[in-house]
């Protein structure tokens, strides 16, 4: 009787105890050059300093997008958050572009607030490379 007591509790202490801890994948790439520098994600403060900071986001992607016409770069950033079905939205997420000195020049939200020239932009521009993402599993 007392073994059952004792082990009882230590099952119970044992599923009390534990916690799911997120798992994260990451992908970087330093081989790409924009913004007339090599490696923007250790190069740019700004964009190392978004990167930590995002380090444990459900889902970061940055992107690197070139002018077809001008060649001038642009950095896309698209922050997305996990679902959750007490909100509304259930998933909000924030897609916006920046200059290569890290200011905010375009923006879609989940809200639906959009900067005039959105759609434009990415008729003129092309991806040229995803240089940084972090997803929860």
């Amino acid at each position: 009787m007392r073994k059952t007591i004792i082990c009882s509790l230590f099952t119970l202490l044992f599923f009390v105890g534990c916690k799911n801890e997120p798992q994260y994948s990451r992908f970087e790439n330093h081989n790409v050059s924009a913004c007339g520098i090599t490696d923007p994600l250790n190069n740019f403060p700004w964009l190392k300093a978004y990167c930590s900071e995002h380090y444990n986001s459900y889902s970061t992607t940055v992107s690197i997008y070139k002018n077809n016409t001008s060649g001038e770069n642009h950095i896309v950033i698209l922050n997305t958050s996990a679902e959750n079905r007490d909100r509304s939205p259930s998933i909000i997420w924030t897609h916006v572009v920046y200059t290569c000195e890290g200011v905010g020049i375009l923006f879609n939200y989940t809200e639906g607030t959009v900067s005039e020239g959105w759609d434009a932009f990415f008729l003129e521009n092309t991806l040229v490379a995803k240089i940084w993402e972090v997803t929860e599993n």
